[in-house]
């Protein structure tokens, strides 16, 4: 009998440690597959709600030539985002040739465009873009804020609410702040939680907040406040420079609204027309009957 007993034991024994090695290990740059613990109010797997897959896009449109921005529109088909984000876009200026480049993406991709001008430029507008492949039935837009006398380049927030589903609305909304002076960003990141905050339904925040984690700053902090930062503290991927990427200049967060929308995964786009690469991220919406 306790021969029985001691050979049951090693029996467990085995069992726990083969179980042990078989499961999958997560590393720092597996963007594929994010350890559950980086993705908050994850929809219940067991609850046998459908889901609709979302990919989203972040790009830098500061482009040097008149051909890379055919080369550009190429990559993001290649990526076929549901929203896609285009921040330091040209619209009808001279130097794209008077071509309003975020309609003409928009037609090419097959979405809807909003545009919000930060401000005058040549013979149009310079700013920021979204796009979604569902209806967009809200558009808000804001000059965001700068110091009393501060005479640095106007900077925007711009967000629309699309439906993806029949009432299944999600808010989808870009930025850049601004990169150089320090009081300018803290201002405008409350500008984005202001716009947000009364917001009900999932919210998706984009663009660059010109702001490392590595400097402990003001920016990434408020925002970690309502916001998911799917990567941040397990090494976010870095999309710039190109070549050799050492810094964070498109982040992609959001808030889930109760548990409605879960993040599936987080990675840089390897194709870019300029020295930044986009930064993607797919979600899941929970499409309650």
């Amino acid at each position: 009998m306790k021969s029985n007993t001691i050979l049951y034991g090693l029996l467990s024994l085995f069992i726990l440690v083969s179980l042990s090695s078989c499961r999958k290990s997560y590393s720092a740059g597996d963007w594929d597959i994010l350890p559950e613990k980086e993705t908050p109010n994850p929809i219940d797997s067991g609850s046998n709600a459908p889901t609709k897959t979302l990919k989203v896009m972040s790009v830098n449109m500061r482009l040097s030539t008149i051909p890379d921005f055919a080369t550009m529109i190429t990559y993001i088909k290649e990526y076929s985002p549901d929203l896609l984000f285009l921040r330091q876009i040209d619209s009808a200026t001279t130097r794209v040739e008077k071509v309003n480049r975020p309609q003409v993406m928009a037609d090419s991709l097959g979405m809807e465009v909003f545009f919000k001008k930060n401000f005058d430029y040549q013979t149009g507008g310079f700013g920021n873009a979204v796009l979604s492949k569902f209806p967009i039935k809200e558009k808000v837009a804001q000059i965001l804020r700068r110091e009393d006398g501060n005479t640095a380049e106007l900077r925007s927030a711009v967000m629309i609410r699309v439906e993806v589903e029949k009432d299944h609305d999600v808010y989808f909304a870009g930025t850049e702040l601004d990169p150089s002076v320090v009081n300018n960003r803290n201002l405008q990141v409350v500008d984005l939680l202001n716009m947000t905050e009364k917001i009900t339904e999932p919210v998706i925040l984009v663009g660059n907040f010109n702001e490392q984690e590595s400097a402990n700053g003001q920016v990434l902090s408020y925002l970690k406040g309502s916001f998911t930062f799917a990567c941040l503290g397990a090494g976010c991927p870095m999309n710039s420079p190109k070549a050799s990427p050492t810094g964070i200049y498109d982040y992609i967060t959001f808030k889930g609204a109760g548990g409605k929308l879960a993040l599936s995964n987080y990675l840089a786009f390897p194709k870019s027309a300029n020295t930044f690469l986009p930064m993607t991220a797919s979600f899941k919406l929970k499409i309650e009957q």
